[in-house]
């Protein structure tokens, strides 16, 4: 990173950061991998798809299978930090677990820099409740081809498609929802209004305006360790977003996932964590005042990073939501109520 810096500079450094997606860690690509292997053991098959946009999509898709999985997420503090801890299992041998009839479909969209394995526990959680559930690697990200990064709309462009074609053969029966995590939930906003066809959208963590995340991704270390922040000042990031947006040939400043939003035919659940580092709770009430068809609600204690992994708190409230949706057309969204206990609150309490 220093040589980057010294080499490049920091604008361009920043730059080539907001450009190109990749950036995982080494302990990132171990719990990646982790999470590809339960995905397999979940019966999920691994695919690609020459999208119409040009883009080579790989992606995930599995059947609605009872393997009873289990994903128990216990929160704690020590040393004054706030850790997550996993205990995933299966019930039995998941390649035995019997078919279930399929009562909708939903797609899966990961964070930026990471890949549709990102969110296998959730993939899972669905995959038991019934769902046929398809999980694509983002262009640029995972095992899909590199193509410039949009922000959204490009990203949009390709899961419609990715939607259309398995629509059109069959793979995907209704009614269809769309998810997303981080940069996944603004790309299911932006592909919501061009799938009139779905049922639902729930965007966890979501950004309404990509430059005022970015603005914000050093002090979160999404750019590397803590002190990048302190040698990126605001002209540097500047210029470091005004070469990006030339570069990729996108707006960033005014890339407004409000406008998607606003567009959509459909009930948008937007879930944000209260101690959120790269959007606040002010960005996401003027994004869900946008549409009457958008609920939001924020989650005690969690931030950027955890919400997503959180599903202990929001898998069965967001399965509960999903399943008192009105039809295509009502403006009568049901509200959201996650799920917390008086011992969450109590470490939340601590950490703070």
């Amino acid at each position: 990173m220093l040589l980057g810096l010294g080499l490049f500079g920091c604008a361009t450094y920043v730059a080539h950061q907001i450009e190109t997606p990749g950036h995982e860690s080494r302990a990132q690509r171990r719990q990646l991998a982790f999470f590809a292997k339960l995905l397999k053991m979940g019966g999920f098959e691994q695919r690609t798809l020459l999208l119409p946009t040009g883009v080579r999509m790989a992606y995930r898709i599995g059947r609605p299978r009872a393997t009873h999985f289990s994903a128990d997420v216990a929160s704690n503090v020590e040393h004054g930090k706030y850790q997550l801890n996993f205990d995933v299992h299966f019930d039995g041998d998941p390649s035995r677990a019997p078919a279930l009839s399929p009562r909708g479909s939903i797609l899966l969209l990961h964070p930026w820099s990471m890949d549709g394995s990102s969110l296998a526990t959730w993939a899972l959680l669905f995959s038991d409740a019934g769902y046929v559930v398809v999980v694509p690697d983002l262009r640029s990200q995972g095992d899909s081809a590199d193509a410039p990064v949009g922000y959204g709309p490009r990203e949009a462009q390709d899961i419609v498609a990715l939607a259309h074609e398995l629509r059109q053969s069959g793979q995907l029966p209704g009614p269809l929802y769309l998810m997303g995590a981080s940069y996944g939930g603004t790309v299911a906003m932006f592909s919501a209004p061009d799938l009139p066809d779905m049922r639902g959208v729930i965007a966890l963590e979501p950004y309404a305006n990509a430059a005022a995340v970015i603005r914000r991704a050093p002090s979160s270390q999404l750019f590397g360790h803590p002190w990048v922040s302190a040698v990126i000042g605001k002209k540097t990031m500047d210029k470091a977003i005004a070469r990006a947006s030339r570069q990729l040939g996108v707006d960033l400043i005014h890339l407004d996932a409000g406008d998607a939003l606003a567009r959509a035919p459909v009930c948008t659940l937007i879930v944000r964590g209260s101690r959120d580092e790269l959007t606040t709770e002010e960005d996401m009430r003027r994004l869900a005042a946008r549409t009457s068809r958008a609920v939001h609600a924020e989650l005690a204690h969690e931030n950027h990073m955890t919400l997503p992994l959180r599903t202990d708190r929001l898998f069965q409230p967001i399965l509960q939501w999903m399943k008192a949706l009105p039809d295509a057309g009502s403006t009568a969204c049901p509200t959201f109520e996650p799920k917390y206990s008086k011992a969450a609150q109590a470490r939340g309490a601590a950490a703070t």
